[in-house]
């Protein structure tokens, strides 16, 4: 008898061990994606710490209301901080000072533009910017010092607008510089030298462009038609400003500005038959020789993944799967 009732108890017990795994189970398969690296809240680093850090501009996550910025670190792997977004919501884009003290996101969905100082530990929140723009782009540190917004105009007239912003007063520049060839304007880079700007956007019906232009006069002088995708994004241009890079939906072309010409198509993941789409490269940012490319893609209805690219080879060297929830813009600082 004795051992009847320790037999059936065993069974209860087994049963309900049975039932709690199942539940846990569930659980942890509930939420969606997982849209997260590993992460540790604060960075701390020896005074003699030379490393890189890649600023990601995340349109969704952890907050779909509000998005975030997502500090990746190159030499341990981790996803290290992640900066709630208050003002500039859904970032489109990020930019660190060279001092790497102060850090601006700009918003997909208001026009504003948030401030950050680096304390020592952590980000703290400072001034917004304001800017007659409904949507950001992008936002480029320009060879004058100032810090250039691509963004609509607000409703109405002209919609490629670059935005010029001083990055110390914050003061927002009434005249924003235009182009009247493009219907948005998605990105600005620029040469060596600081003479010409490439711009990248949306043409007339909407056909992928880049644009060469004097600057600061902003007179376009060529105009490059890109192939093999719908949507031109960002673009940056490499140290020795030989190749511009341009971010595309489903491809990154490398454009020789000399030529003016494609002088390669990079595809990290190649398009899927019958979805010639394929992931969605927002941004990018470059190693400080020129040699790497760091960009996330983006395909529908999944997080996002960063790619390294050895550019000598056009060999993808690394992937981080679940960098953010939506990557947009990156920066790379170190």
């Amino acid at each position: 008898m004795t051992w009847m009732l320790l037999t059936h108890r065993n069974m209860i017990i087994s049963s309900l061990s049975l039932v709690t795994l199942a539940l846990v189970l569930f659980l942890a398969g509930c939420g969606g994606p997982d849209t997260s690296a590993p992460e540790r809240t604060v960075i701390k680093r020896p005074a003699d710490w030379h490393g890189a850090l890649l600023y990601i501009a995340d349109l969704k996550g952890p907050d779909a209301e509000f998005g975030s910025v997502r500090i990746y670190d190159n030499v341990s792997g981790f996803v290290e901080k992640t900066v709630e977004q208050t003002d500039a919501a859904a970032p489109n884009d990020v930019l660190v000072t060279p001092d790497g003290g102060t850090m601006f996101a700009a918003s997909s969905v208001n026009g504003k533009i948030d401030q950050f100082h680096w304390d020592g530990d952590n980000w703290i929140h400072g001034s917004v910017v304001e800017t007659p723009s409904n949507q950001l782009f992008s936002l480029s540190l320009g060879p004058d010092g100032f810090i250039y917004a691509a963004g609509d105009s607000g409703g109405g007239g002209a919609k490629a607008l670059v935005y010029r912003i001083n990055p110390k007063s914050l003061a927002l520049d009434p005249a924003p510089v235009t182009f009247p060839s493009l219907e948005s304007v998605h990105g600005i880079s620029w040469s060596p030298d600081g003479g010409t700007a490439y711009v990248s956007g949306s043409g007339p019906g909407g056909k992928p462009e880049l644009l060469l232009a004097s600057w600061p006069a902003g007179r376009v002088e060529a105009k490059i038609t890109l192939p093999g995708t719908d949507v031109a994004n960002k673009d940056l241009t490499s140290p020795r400003g030989r190749f511009v890079y341009v971010m595309c939906r489903g491809e990154i072309l490398k454009i020789n500005p000399a030529s003016r010409a494609v002088a390669e198509t990079l595809e990290p993941v190649p398009a899927v038959p019958g979805n010639a789409s394929g992931n969605d490269y927002y941004g990018g940012a470059l190693s400080a020789d020129g040699r790497y490319l760091f960009t996330a893609g983006t395909p529908t209805g999944s997080d996002s993944t960063l790619y390294i690219i050895d550019l000598e080879t056009a060999a993808v060297v690394k992937t981080v799967k679940h960098i953010s929830a939506e990557a947009r813009g990156l920066q790379r600082t170190e």
